[in-house]
């Protein structure tokens, strides 16, 4: 039986290729702005620019963005490349259905940067040990005594760590000029990393750890508000030996000509090419499942005539299925297949889509007699 998504409520779960991109940058920024010049010296403002300026900006982008609209982030750049297999693109296309892809990669690009700032932090620590780095800054308009206020306003955070404090005596020692020929005691110009450190756990590592909690929690406050979530829980369980027999919509088995078919299940249409007792063109193909991208989603929505609506027979029906069935009229065609060719539903499968579909006067269940279960319903 091919591979399904389980049909159970989306988690949080890692994407890991955006996870790995944002640590791979974080790795490479981190090891380019540390490297320094040949001589080991290494520009606070270049620091603060990758450390403090990018991650707050794009956070607040990101923010920003999900307030107002879709959500610009990180993950949403990389979900948009040709690397995800049919599972994640069913589970992006389902977040997007559930109306929580937003908030879902807006959690992924969480993630991705705090995966930057741990391995900035990681290849930090490592050239502090094995390197003597000499923090100095240069600037053609900028004095220690403007610069001071603005490294006091962002240090105002870890205000009881003393000695990771900018002063302006420190700022006056390690004021670099590609001119100047004397050079401070080296010890001066480490004496930053305290404050640099400071910047990259505050900023980067524990407010992304405290955004991340919150955008978890909106994700599932908007996941119970699901329409499918709410009805799983009512489910009835079902009816006992003994009990009254329900009653099922009739099967049909003939189709009328020239009928579209709408390949929700995502299925090989060479199964149904295959099978000489199936009459049915793919002249008309709409393709409105949960891999259907938004064109194609809106032309199956907006289809005018009758549609065969191809599903998996072993998958209860769902609840964006009962919305797209709202505006449209046909057959629901339950189909079974194993090696590569069709095979007979099971019969509690067809009884479930039969009770489905009995709800809804403007669609039918078909299923040719050959693919009828062996017991009849």
């Amino acid at each position: 039986m091919p591979p399904q998504l389980p049909a159970q409520k989306i988690k949080l779960q890692i994407a890991w290729p955006i996870v790995l991109l944002g640590a791979a940058l974080g790795a490479v920024l981190a090891w380019g702005a540390l490297s320094g010049d040949q001589q080991g010296r290494v520009n606070l403002l270049y620091l603060l620019l990758v450390y403090l300026f990018l991650p707050v900006g794009s956070l607040l982008i990101s923010t920003l963005s999900l307030l107002t609209g879709r959500g610009l982030n990180f993950a949403r750049l990389i979900v948009a490349l040709p690397i995800w297999s049919s599972q994640k693109r069913l589970l992006l296309n389902k977040t997007r259905q559930l109306q929580v892809e937003k908030y879902w990669l807006f959690f992924q690009s969480h993630l991705a940067a705090l995966a930057f700032s741990l391995t900035s932090l990681l290849v930090f620590f490592i050239l502090l040990l094995a390197t003597d780095i000499n923090f100095v800054w240069r600037s053609t308009l900028l004095s220690a005594t403007d610069l001071q206020p603005l490294l006091n306003s962002i240090a105002t955070p870890w205000f009881f760590w003393t000695e990771a404090q900018p002063t302006v005596e420190l700022l006056q020692a390690t004021q670099d000029s590609r001119l100047q020929t004397v050079r401070q005691p080296a010890q001066q110009h480490g004496y930053w990393w305290r404050f640099v450190l400071a910047v990259q756990l505050f900023y980067c590592v524990l407010l992304r750890s405290c955004l991340l909690v919150v955008t978890a929690w909106l994700f599932g406050a908007k996941l119970k508000n699901d329409f499918e979530q709410k009805i799983a829980t009512k489910i009835q369980p079902w009816p006992e030996p003994g009990d009254t027999p329900e009653q099922y919509q009739p099967v049909v088995q003939a189709l009328p000509d020239n009928i579209a078919v709408n390949n929700w299940a995502d299925m090989d249409l060479k199964l149904l090419a295959d099978c000489h007792f199936l009459n049915l063109s793919t002249e008309h193909l709409l393709n409105g499942g949960p891999l259907a991208s938004k064109e194609e989603q809106h032309m199956a929505e907006h289809w005018q005539g009758r549609q065969v609506v191809l599903v998996k027979a072993w998958e209860p029906p769902m609840g964006e299925l009962a919305d797209f069935l709202q505006t449209g009229q046909g057959f629901i065609w339950p189909l079974d297949w194993q090696d590569d060719a069709l095979i007979p539903v099971r019969i509690q499968h067809l009884h479930e889509w039969q009770r489905f579909v009995d709800q809804r006067p403007a669609w039918q269940v078909y299923l040719p007699a050959e693919l009828m279960p062996e017991d009849p319903p």
